[in-house]
């Protein structure tokens, strides 16, 4: 896994736990599990704090492959635990709207 601790933060190892966790929950998850603070994780990925909040809020969608490997690399995890969690929520999402 690149030589990244990805176990270490919960709920990625094989997806299963993310049921029921939108990917802005579990970005404020996985980034206080770093006790990082946004502004720190902005720093550390390039992502602007703004931006960062907005994922966190649910106002904007981890939609974006770049932003969702900056965070990957900011959170010191496997790029593709955190394409997982977008693609989770994309679903989740697509199901509720179809649901209409």
């Amino acid at each position: 896994m690149n030589g990244r601790d990805s176990d270490k933060v919960p709920l990625l190892h094989d997806g299963s736990a993310l049921d029921g966790m939108t990917a802005a929950e579990w970005l404020r998850r996985a980034r206080k599990y770093r006790r990082l603070t946004q502004v720190q994780l902005a720093e550390r990925s390039g992502v602007s704090k703004n931006h960062v909040s907005q994922l966190e809020l649910g106002q904007r969608a981890l939609s974006k492959v770049d932003t969702a490997v900056r965070l990957a690399d900011g959170l010191n995890i496997a790029r593709e635990h955190v394409w997982l969690v977008a693609l989770r929520d994309f679903e989740r999402k697509e199901r509720a709207r179809l649901k209409k």
